[in-house]
């Protein structure tokens, strides 16, 4: 489901059928990231203050794909935006979110956001904390996946994952000796081994899933709220979105503005 309402009927379905529901968002399951989340969960860092995240792709995907495929806010940042508020450990109030094109001119044609393969987005949350993300379609010297939180009394960040730890020391270069993991099937290979046995483990012992449908259907909120902000250029309030929203048939669920699927600080 690519639309707020079909997103709310696929959830509601399986509610109705007493069916499990986990969304793939791979990078909660990530040691990485985790460890961040701990070190916040811990205050190893003190309050946050800020949160950055940056995705850059190794080369543009086809044109193909990023036609109808629902802008970069849709399809890519939207990792990053749930990062944000798995880190921070809150629902975010608002976000800004700009975009351009410097890497493949062939998409200027499409509209709205797909038109973008550079995109930067600040995300206010109601503690105080500014989350930042910035990702783009090409990046030069491979697959960037990187996280930062400053802290009142300190930073946490992750780096790149590399294949292995040898490192090259020559007369014009000292460093690690290969490129970062290609994409993200390599760079989160672990993530998704972790992911899947979290889910086969809720079922098992049936229990809860790690990772549920609405925070998926957040996260689809964020991205959407994100399309907003670039194409108004202005602050867009989470809000916003869930005003917009009906349910169809068959679930025929109320309008999300009333009903009990988002959390407080979503609602109109």
């Amino acid at each position: 489901a690519t639309d707020l309402a079909e997103t709310v009927e696929a959830i509601n379905a399986c509610n109705e059928a007493g069916v499990k529901l986990m969304i793939g968002l791979q990078r909660r399951f990530d040691p990485n990231f985790l460890r961040v989340r701990r070190a916040i969960e811990e205050k190893e860092v003190g309050d946050t203050i800020i949160v950055k995240t940056c995705s850059r792709d190794p080369a543009p995907p086809p044109y193909e794909y990023v036609k109808g495929g629902g802008g970069i806010f849709n399809d890519m940042a939207v990792h990053d935006l749930d990062m944000t508020r798995f880190l921070v450990g809150d629902d975010p109030i608002e976000i800004l979110a700009v975009g351009s094109c410097h890497i493949d001119k062939s998409i200027e044609d499409l509209p709205g956001s797909e038109a973008f393969d550079t995109a930067s987005c600040i995300v206010r949350y109601p503690n105080g904390v500014n989350a930042m993300v910035d990702v783009c379609r090409q990046s030069s010297y491979g697959y960037d996946q990187r996280a930062e939180v400053l802290g009142t009394k300190g930073m946490i960040a992750t780096d790149n994952v590399y294949p292995n730890t040898a490192k090259i020391y020559k007369n014009d270069y000292t460093g690690n000796a290969d490129m970062p993991f290609d994409f993200f099937l390599s760079r989160y290979f672990e993530a998704y081994v972790t992911e899947t046995e979290a889910f086969c483990k809720s079922l098992v012992e049936d229990t809860p899933v790690p990772c549920t449908g609405i925070d998926g259907l957040v996260a689809l909120v964020m991205s959407l709220a994100a399309d907003k902000s670039a194409a108004e250029n202005r602050w867009v309030k989470f809000s916003e979105i869930i005003d917009q929203v009906y349910c169809t048939s068959p679930t025929e669920c109320v309008l999300l503005a009333e009903s009990d699927l988002f959390p407080a600080g979503f609602k109109p």
